[in-house]
């Protein structure tokens, strides 16, 4: 058969087929440009800080999705009443931003609150320059007061922030996004030649085959695998001011006198019930303990709880919207007894 007779859409395929290698270099991770900051940073959240101020807390947690996808904000307020309670989260934050909260977000609180939840997972505060790129660096920004202008620069050289994109290495950060949603639309338009297909139907089974319910079996929200993947050496807990922020934190609790509590949430479980594990991760946890409560500091841990199931969480680590008011209720029986005012015991759901 003559190749030019072809049906034209085939064509179009193949000749779309053949362009990904010369694209390829273009999508690819490169590695990350230090200081090299393509868009304007986000202004400081000064309505989360006013809300807090406000508020006058007792207790106070701040995280990153492993938070918000769990804590209904709410419910957990109106079941430890009569203590006081404010959140300050961000999705896709680590460690270094979880200082920036601690430090200015709950440090100017007057009274300060007695009791302050930081949620994590496993080998988070080992890496504080994860997440310190792109978007994430523009959402730093609004964590940040002048002066940690040189903490975020001494986080980003300590490495294990993940690659920038080779666009954003190469072209300006808005340049390089537009050209990303040329080329997404550019690819949709080839997919709907001569299908009788528009765009929207297209797009809609694209959402339809990436729905995080059936990829549920395998996938990995962001941050999982950079706890999974990390160097064997990151893996050993120490407090070294040159390798974790934690002294930091530390030193804020002091200073403004409140209870610090390093929350740590269970990865997702098997369908028996068993979270992610490893000799390394107890090693560390056991250390991670130890150096805390040295401190004065709690240390809480839901990985063995059994009550939090398979059937709770939604994609990856995250808990599913329907299982937060169950979680919940289990998180306030857990921290009961740690937090500043009695409460009366809540009710079932």
């Amino acid at each position: 058969m003559n190749f030019l007779a072809r049906p034209k859409r085939e064509l179009l395929q193949t000749l779309t087929l053949l362009l990904i290698p010369l694209a390829a270099p273009l999508l690819l991770p490169a590695d990350p440009k230090p200081g090299d900051e393509k868009a304007p940073p986000m202004p400081f959240e000064q309505p989360k800080l006013d809300y807090a101020l406000k508020t006058k807390p007792e207790v106070m947690l701040l995280g990153n999705s492993m938070l918000n996808t769990r804590v209904d904000k709410r419910l957990f307020a109106d079941l430890v009443k009569p203590n006081k309670v404010a959140f300050v989260t961000e999705g896709g934050t680590r460690s270094l931003v979880w200082y920036f909260m601690l430090k200015n977000f709950v440090g100017p609180v007057d009274p300060p609150p007695k009791l302050v939840f930081v949620f994590f997972r496993d080998f988070d505060f080992n890496s504080p320059g994860l997440n310190l790129t792109g978007e994430w660096l523009q959402e730093a920004h609004g964590y940040m007061r002048p002066d940690d202008r040189a903490l975020l620069e001494k986080a980003r050289a300590m490495g294990g922030s993940p690659p920038n994109e080779a666009l954003d290495f190469y072209l300006p950060y808005f340049f390089a996004k537009e050209c990303r949603e040329k080329v997404m639309s550019r690819a949709m338009d080839i997919a709907a030649t001569g299908s009788g297909v528009d765009d929207i139907d297209i797009q809609k089974a694209h959402e339809e085959a990436f729905d995080f319910d059936k990829l549920r079996p395998n996938i990995f929200d962001a941050g999982a695998l950079e706890n999974d993947a990390m160097d064997v050496n990151k893996r050993v807990f120490t407090s070294d001011p040159s390798e974790t922020l934690l002294p930091l934190y530390a030193e804020v609790a002091k200073k403004r006198g409140f209870q610090l509590c390093f929350y740590r949430v269970k990865r997702r479980p098997d369908e028996a019930g068993h979270a992610p594990a490893s000799p390394q991760l107890t090693e560390y946890m056991k250390n991670f303990r130890a150096w805390a409560e040295s401190h004065g500091h709690l240390v809480m841990d839901e990985t063995d709880d059994p009550r939090l199931t398979l059937d709770m969480y939604h994609d990856g680590d995250h808990v599913a919207k329907p299982s937060m008011d169950k979680y919940t209720r289990i998180f306030v029986e857990r921290v009961r007894s740690a937090l500043p005012l009695p409460f009366p015991p809540a009710t079932a759901p």
